[in-house]
């Protein structure tokens, strides 16, 4: 059993440095059977090539730790194959998204901008808030659209502190009279562009820029642009004392809706012919434009894991989108999970990438299990002779 277990650790382990010198996260493009715009259609284990003995442990692995997370939906090859409630949610009961909400807000800007309401992403925020008393606005004006995106605004805010203390930055923005103002009066902690600081704030002048640039409210504009395509009907997002839906969090959505929008984006911005976001914006919002840590990266509101062909739209309290290009494959959880319950590198390594690299097989054998060493690792050294050749 020890070495069973070794020998998998090291499937993984060669499959992580396999991918890392082979990262597109959005590289796929396959004619599919049909579009889930009115439902999902269900498929089975074996039907899209995925070990179902290597999910059924993944389920079992959540249950066992009594892991709060409500909903479990993984798609493969465009069918809805696991769909688990393990709590008292149900597939008809939205669920708050917290920060995924930004990657919907960070695709509102990338149409913005192919439609004409914005320049580019290099495009200065200032432009869009003439009428806002901004004070120390000669420390602010190099700010761009692309700063907020990536988070890199230099705007002083905390966030990563506890939400119960009295310094935290998003607080104190939820409890003023007028949260635009309350941002855009912060003091500047660096130069815009020289540093990573999370901010939902920054996600917030988001949603201002769309109304301001386009005329509508965000919600207007998502519902017009994501939404009806995407046969989205139940939403809920919570807005500011202004009235402005809130850019970086508080959105509401059902799971199997989530799914859609990863769909959306696994599939380069098209649906059913039509292309809905820019695959330029796909390809440019899923990159990895900000390290982090040595794991994760940051795009423009996605968080990007390069060493496993990834990326994600994350929030609070274990909210995922994650996409995962290589394998056709978009995984969402929906959770209650407190900072200490945090199991999704696991459940995405071990279970989700593991079962999709294992393909569909009746037995999980040992002699099974050294025939998928045997080809990642011939694919690995294939992958490596054709680098070191092209170079």
């Amino acid at each position: 059993m020890k070495l069973k277990k070794t020998v998998f650790a090291l499937v993984i382990c060669i499959f992580l440095l396999h991918s890392s010198y082979n990262y597109n996260a959005s590289s796929i493009s396959i004619e599919r059977d049909y579009w889930p715009t009115n439902s999902w259609q269900d498929a089975t284990f074996s039907e899209v090539d995925l070990n179902q003995q290597t999910i059924e442990s993944m389920l079992e692995y959540i249950a066992t730790n009594d892991f709060d997370i409500d909903s479990i939906l993984l798609v493969k090859n465009g069918y809805l194959v696991v769909e688990e409630y393990p709590r008292y949610y149900t597939s008809n009961t939205m669920h708050i998204v917290y920060s995924v909400t930004k990657s919907f807000m960070s695709t509102l800007i990338g149409i913005a901008i192919e439609e004409g309401y914005i320049d580019s992403v290099n495009q200065r925020i200032m432009d869009f808030f003439q009428n806002v008393t901004v004070p120390n606005i000669e420390s602010k004006e190099n700010i761009t659209i692309a700063h907020l995106l990536t988070m890199t605004s230099g705007i002083e805010w905390e966030e990563d502190i506890s939400y119960l203390l009295p310094e935290n930055s998003f607080r104190q923005m939820k409890e003023s009279d007028n949260w635009i103002e309350f941002i855009l009066s912060r003091e500047m902690a660096n130069e815009p562009g020289t540093a990573f600081k999370y901010n939902s704030g920054a996600s917030h002048l988001l949603s201002a820029i769309i109304e301001n640039a386009t005329g509508d409210t965000s919600l207007q504009y998502l519902k017009d642009h994501i939404f009806d395509p995407l046969g989205i009907s139940r939403y809920f997002w919570e807005q500011d004392p202004q009235g402005l839906y809130f850019g970086g969090s508080d959105l509401h959505l059902l799971p199997q809706d989530m799914a859609k929008f990863g769909f959306l984006f696994l599939n380069n911005g098209s649906w059913n012919g039509t292309q809905l976001v820019p695959e330029e914006w796909v390809i440019n919002a899923s990159n990895d434009s900000v390290a982090v840590s040595d794991w994760s990266s940051y795009g423009y509101q996605w968080w990007v894991y390069p060493q496993i062909n990834s990326y994600l739209a994350l929030g609070w309290a274990g909210q995922i989108i994650q996409i995962i290009p290589e394998f056709d494959i978009v995984a969402v959880f929906t959770s209650s999970l407190s900072e200490s319950q945090w199991p999704f590198v696991t459940l995405i390594v071990d279970y989700i990438i593991q079962a999709a690299a294992e393909g569909y097989i009746e037995e999980t054998s040992f002699e099974s299990t050294l025939i998928i060493l045997s080809f990642v690792i011939t694919s690995s050294f294939v992958l490596r002779k054709s680098k070191k050749n092209n170079n």
